[in-house]
């Protein structure tokens, strides 16, 4: 998705409060993930992969992006960063399931 933006992502916690270091770790997954080439060794860029990719969220806990994403009504996918000062952070995107996910 070369057209993406990091603004379009809601945050679920103050990643200003985070090293500028961790901040740029965490900005730097969302980016590789959304500019994949081959999502999950599909062949398939991400946008292709996944279909209508929207709503784009950052979360600090593995629970809250549980219940978080599961008030949508669509499909969801997560990546998990990199323990950072003892913590994980998750990317986490809905989408429409289709022949091309599977």
């Amino acid at each position: 998705m070369k057209d993406f933006k990091f603004k379009i992502v809601d945050l679920t916690f103050e990643l200003k409060k985070l090293p500028n270091c961790d901040q740029e770790y965490i900005r730097t997954m969302v980016f590789d993930k959304v500019g994949e080439r081959s999502v999950k060794n599909s062949g398939r860029p991400f946008n292709k992969y996944y279909k209508n990719p929207a709503n784009f969220t950052l979360f600090n806990d593995h629970s809250m992006l549980l219940n978080y994403m599961a008030e949508f009504s669509g499909e969801y996918d997560y990546t998990a960063s990199h323990l950072l000062e003892g913590k994980k952070y998750y990317f986490a995107w809905t989408y429409r399931k289709g022949r091309q996910n599977v």
